[in-house]
């Protein structure tokens, strides 16, 4: 049987190396494996230079449902670009904090349909779980 830490090492490691597609993938990779020790690295990959690499950690992160991540991924939601806005606020609906709230405010008035609308649907949700 396949020992799941030495997956997580060998993803980790892929999340800092390699083609952006190898960074890409393992930020999906670490989501699936569902790790509490992914969440720092997927923490990290947020700054990456690649925005598929971004977009993936922070999909991944509001899958791994740990508070550590609501404020890295409140600063996400100032990213350039508005895959990665989008993918912040599906991590943020995701773990559901309350300090999201204000921020998921300012981005459900994004001008990108998309960023604005999945803003408001994390919105609701969070205010529904309070």
């Amino acid at each position: 049987m396949e020992d799941p830490k030495r997956d997580l090492n060998y993803l980790v490691d892929e999340l800092k190396n390699g083609d952006w597609r190898g960074r890409e993938d393992a930020a999906e990779l670490l989501a699936e494996l569902a790790d509490p020790d992914a969440v720092d690295p997927l923490i990290e990959a947020l700054a990456d230079e690649d925005y598929h690499v971004r977009e993936a950690s922070a999909l991944a992160l509001g899958v791994m449902d740990d508070k550590k991540a609501v404020e890295p991924l409140i600063k996400t939601l100032n990213d350039e670009k508005a895959s990665v806005k989008y993918a912040a606020a599906v991590g943020l609906l995701g773990i559901g904090d309350q300090r999201a709230i204000k921020p998921l405010e300012k981005a459900a008035e994004d001008k990108n349909p998309m960023v604005n609308k999945v803003a408001q649907v994390a919105l609701k949700s969070i205010k529904e779980r309070l």
